[in-house]
């Protein structure tokens, strides 16, 4: 079972930016909405240990590594977007931190994806740990 590591390296008003990381390696970098206490669909995710599975997400139309038991909350996704806009309370992947339209953004969305899907393997199960380490 892989062990993923969402490390967040920078939190503001507008987004949360942190770095994934599949069994010690980075891989990509993540957009999440800015803490709003938890609330579904506008806000990041607590920190804490999750499982995540491989689920069929209708709206997407394909298979996504889904964060289970967020308190409070169901279907929280990692996909791919650019800005909050695209996140509804999901985490976006992106090769690097950029700016897209003035907003904080994930930018080579695509490519960070797939490299996550692939450093997954054919798994279906795992567990990712959240951290805040921004000061």
């Amino acid at each position: 079972m892989k062990i993923v590591e969402l490390k967040r390296v920078e939190s503001s008003d507008e987004a949360t930016l942190g770095v994934l990381l599949v069994d010690g390696r980075a891989v990509c970098w993540t957009l999440e909405e800015p803490w709003r206490d938890n609330l579904p669909d506008i806000s990041c995710i607590p920190a804490g240990n999750y499982p995540l599975m491989l689920e069929f997400s209708p709206s997407r139309k394909r298979r996504l590594w889904t964060v289970k038991d967020v308190p409070g909350r169901s279907y929280v996704r990692i996909h791919t977007g650019n800005t909050v806009l695209d996140t509804e309370g999901c985490l976006l992947t992106g090769t690097r931190p950029g700016r897209l339209n003035g907003a904080r953004a994930v930018l080579g969305s695509h490519d960070a994806f797939g490299a996550f899907v692939e450093a997954m393997g054919g798994g279906d199960r795992a567990a990712i740990t959240v951290t805040d380490v921004m000061q």
